[in-house]
Parts: structure tokens; C-alpha cells; sequence
């Protein structure tokens, strides 16, 4: 076959086979490459798990409260939960000082209906958000963000004052 200039062309080379050669000059290379791989996955692996492991010890440390911390936002959430069901009983146990005289000394059937009307007109509160608990000995203050059931929008921050009482947290009115 002949090109434009008038050149033979050669054929197209096909595909040759290239032996092995049986000194073992590449075998050492070889192993050599397959143990940097298996040294460096190891790496990797022990400093993914050491990363692991550093995580987990932050995560555990940041969301570990101190235990008074932990029951006195129990106490408030208590206290939350009773205001919002109108359960006198538990309001009785988990108050102190003037709030508790209040709720000891109203009769449980005017206590009912003034819960009543004040859930028919969304006045209860609502706490969505204990933002941060200060503890001092047998007394804390609990910073909370609340709103009232008619005013969602109206979320404010308020604080609740706490007691030890006999071992428990409870919410208290300072005098």
C-alpha cells in the first residue's frame, strides 16, 4: 500500500508478550511496596480510631453536667410539666417558700377551675428551653426561655429560682 508520497507503509505492530524474568530482582520491590501499604493503612487506621476516640472523649466531656445541675433542670421540667397538666399534687411537692404556701393553701376545686380558664385563654407557660443552671450550695437559678400558649412568638427569657429542700430541688418565690 502506498501513501500519498508514494511510500510503502509498514503493518501495524501486534501486541507482544513480555516474560518474567526469573532472577528475582523485582520479587524484593515488590514485597517491599506491599508492606508500605500495609504499614500505612495501619497508620491510617490507628489515627482514624485515636480521632475516634478524641471525639468521643470532647462530646462526652461537653454534655456531662454536674449531677445538681441535672436534678435541679429535672425540677424545673417537673415543675413545667405540672403547671401544664394543673396537677396540684405535683405542684404541692415540687415548690417551695410563698409558691408553696400558695399552692398548699388553694382549695383543689378553685385551683381546677382557675386552671381551666387559664388554659382556655393560653396563659399557661410553656418552657422551651432551660439555657443555663447556676448552683450555688443548697440554692440555684435556672435561666429559661418561656413562652404562654397564646403567644408563641413571645418567647422570653425568665429565671427560676430553686431550693434544696430535704435533698430535693424544688422551685421556689424568694421572699
Amino acid at each position: 500500500m502506498h501513501d500519498q508520497n508514494d511510500t510503502p507503509t509498514r503493518p501495524a505492530a501486534g501486541p507482544q508478550r513480555i516474560e518474567p524474568t526469573s532472577d528475582g530482582a523485582h520479587a524484593r520491590p515488590r514485597q517491599g511496596r506491599n508492606r508500605g501499604w500495609i504499614v500505612a493503612s495501619t497508620l491510617a487506621v490507628v489515627g482514624v480510631l485515636a480521632a475516634l476516640g478524641v471525639t468521643g472523649f470532647v462530646i462526652a466531656r461537653i454534655g456531662a453536667h454536674d449531677p445538681d445541675e441535672s436534678r435541679v433542670r429535672d425540677a424545673v421540667d417537673t415543675f413545667a410539666q405540672a403547671l401544664d397538666s394543673g396537677n396540684l399534687g405535683a405542684l404541692q411537692s415540687s415548690t417551695c417558700g410563698a409558691l408553696a404556701d400558695f399552692y398548699r393553701d388553694v382549695p383543689p376545686a378553685e385551683f381546677s377551675g382557675v386552671h381551666r380558664d387559664v388554659v382556655a385563654h393560653g396563659g399557661v407557660p410553656v418552657v422551651t428551653s432551660i439555657d443555663s443552671v447556676q448552683v450555688t450550695g443548697d440554692a440555684a437559678i435556672a435561666q429559661v426561655i418561656a413562652h404562654t400558649e397564646a403567644n408563641p412568638s413571645d418567647a422570653s427569657p425568665r429565671t427560676l429560682d430553686l431550693e434544696r429542700v430535704g435533698g430535693t430541688w424544688k422551685v421556689c418565690d424568694r421572699e
